[in-house]
């Protein structure tokens, strides 16, 4: 059997009764009755979900990285409990395969939160509200980084294949919680399968945080948080520079000229703000080579911040975005074109036709 058919058999079972919310659901509505028993049963349950797709041989593997994906899930939720939802309205209407089978009920304001947003003509499904400004989402997939998960989501230059999850979710979420820095999480239950087994799990290393910053990205870096971060955090020769200079004096570095708001850390170091910073600070520390090389240290993390976090500007632009794909819609749904070749990324998505031939491009 293919690998990653293995995989994605694994992950069938695993989507269905955890990511599709039911046993995080269940576990956060009654954390009581899973006990070692319960999640026996449970495993039964996934296996049952597979059995046809699975060699008898193979089961009591699939058992084994069932049981360890359900156990990351505990674990992942107690130590980090939602907090109380009261500012929610508590929400049954889903169906709950695990709850069915056990004979419960599930009332909870945090799991499962259907939205649907007229005005900003978007909808979905948040599997937990860890707080008023922590959404998480359960995946069964592989890990994706927080910068990849925000490239996924460009809309400047997008793909065939583009993933909005996390930016959509921290849209909404900002029009319930404006002002407030959100973050949305995804949690990846299998990618601890193996840690499991070896018993060396880490739950960090199945988490992939994507933060929203309530303001712009030079709104961000100016602040004498991220200053005190830098200092603490930052490469060594950028640690240096700062312990020379006060809060004030770096705030000042943005008053001089415009900061370049970049991915691209080359080109922030060689504009005219990154220039002008390099002298500033050699004027203000001394004409020392670690100055040029922690100044740059500086620049790269600021457009580090960029590629892995989304700003104010990046959530206006989708919703800019969402109303012209609806606009575009309407209108093809009216005849005009009703059925596009092109994809976001400007060419046909061939990979998603069976049939290319039937295709019409260009002058007919």
């Amino acid at each position: 059997l293919p690998k990653d058919a293995s995989i994605s058999r694994r992950c069938h079972a695993v989507s269905r009764l955890t990511k599709d919310g039911c046993f995080a659901e269940f576990y956060v509505a009654h954390p009581a009755v899973v006990d070692d028993a319960a999640l026996t049963d449970i495993v039964d349950l996934m296996l049952d979900e597979v059995r046809p797709l699975v060699r008898s041989v193979d089961e009591r593997t699939r058992r084994t990285e069932y049981r360890a994906s359900l156990e990351t899930i505990v674990s992942y939720l107690d130590y980090n409990p939602p907090e109380d939802g009261t500012f929610l309205t508590p929400s049954s209407s889903n169906e709950n395969a695990i709850a069915d089978y056990f004979g419960y009920d599930i009332e909870s304001p945090v799991t499962e939160r259907r939205f649907v947003d007229e005005d900003l003509g978007i909808n979905g499904m948040i599997d937990l509200v860890q707080s008023e400004s922590e959404l998480l989402d359960y995946k069964s997939g592989s890990e994706s980084n927080a910068n990849s998960i925000v490239q996924d989501a460009a809309i400047d230059e997008p793909t065939d294949e583009p993933d909005f999850q996390a930016l959509l979710y921290l849209t909404y979420w900002r029009s319930q919680t404006p002002d407030e820095q959100l973050s949305f999480t995804f949690f990846y239950v299998t990618e601890l399968v193996d840690d499991a087994i070896a018993g060396d799990v880490d739950i960090d290393d199945a988490l992939t945080t994507v933060t929203y910053y309530p303001g712009s990205l030079t709104d961000h870096v100016r602040t004498e948080e991220f200053f005190e971060y830098l200092r603490e955090e930052g490469a060594n020769k950028c640690q240096k520079i700062l312990s020379k200079i006060d809060y004030q004096t770096y705030a000042s570095l943005f008053d001089a000229v415009p900061l370049v708001e970049t991915t691209d850390s080359d080109e922030l170091i060689e504009s005219e703000f990154g220039q002008t910073m390099i002298a500033r600070l050699k004027t203000e520390i001394g004409e020392f080579k670690y100055v040029t090389t922690g100044s740059k240290q500086v620049m790269r993390e600021i457009a580090r911040q960029q590629k892995g976090a989304f700003f104010e500007p990046d959530l206006d632009a989708f919703e800019s975005f969402v109303e012209n794909q609806l606009t575009e819609l309407n209108r093809r749904r009216t005849g005009d074109e009703p059925f596009p070749i092109e994809g976001l990324a400007g060419e046909p998505n061939y990979r998603r036709v069976d049939n290319r031939d039937l295709l019409l491009e260009g002058e007919q």
